[in-house]
């Protein structure tokens, strides 16, 4: 299997996270998204992650290749049916979407920027910081589970893409992203 994936993209580095804790093998291929039309073959939207699958078939959004890579591994609980958990994975992966957005409206020229935009997405990222600091004693817990993964990997893309002290206001989520961080799958992965 080969994981078309991006340098810095959380959704792509949360599906890579999920493989190498469940112990999948999956080949990461780093690929510039602009340039692939060579992707729009297997993945129409031409997103990433996608992941090639041996038999020539494709799957795309990180929510499925999750699912995908937690059937291969029958023993772990790892996304359980559980609406509260499925709430708060849909919850991070807006978090995600929201980093990704301010990102892309910044990276446009100075004078094609919109300042209410980018101020819209801080605000929203702020509110999401404070409800899973809400939930830290849920989200805390050291079992590997996917809402878990994916608070992980937002928190760690906030702090690549949007440098400012969320810690303050979410202490412990900030004490727990700090040993999760230390796991061989997030080390393995870090944003460049």
């Amino acid at each position: 299997m080969i994981l078309l994936n991006g340098p810095n993209t959380p959704f792509g580095r949360m599906a890579l996270v999920t493989a190498l804790e469940l112990g999948v093998s999956v080949e990461n291929r780093v690929i510039s998204v602009g340039s692939a039309e060579w992707l729009d073959a297997h993945n129409p939207l031409r997103q990433i992650p996608t992941l090639l699958l041996e038999d020539g078939d494709a799957l795309f959004d990180s929510r499925v290749i999750c699912g995908y890579f937690a059937s291969l591994a029958p023993g772990v609980d790892l996304i359980p049916t559980d609406l509260k958990v499925a709430t708060r994975w849909a919850l991070v992966l807006g978090l995600m979407e929201a980093g990704v957005a301010r990102q892309m409206e910044r990276m446009r020229p100075a004078g094609e920027q919109s300042p209410g935009v980018i101020a819209g997405l801080e605000r929203r990222i702020a509110r999401t910081l404070a409800r899973l600091e809400t939930e830290a004693d849920i989200i805390c817990a050291e079992a590997l589970r996917i809402d878990r993964i994916a608070t992980a990997v937002a928190l760690f893309y906030i702090d690549f893409r949007y440098p400012h002290d969320w810690r303050e206001a979410a202490p412990r989520l900030a004490r727990w992203v700090e040993r999760v961080g230390e796991r061989p799958a997030m080390l393995a992965t870090q944003p460049r």
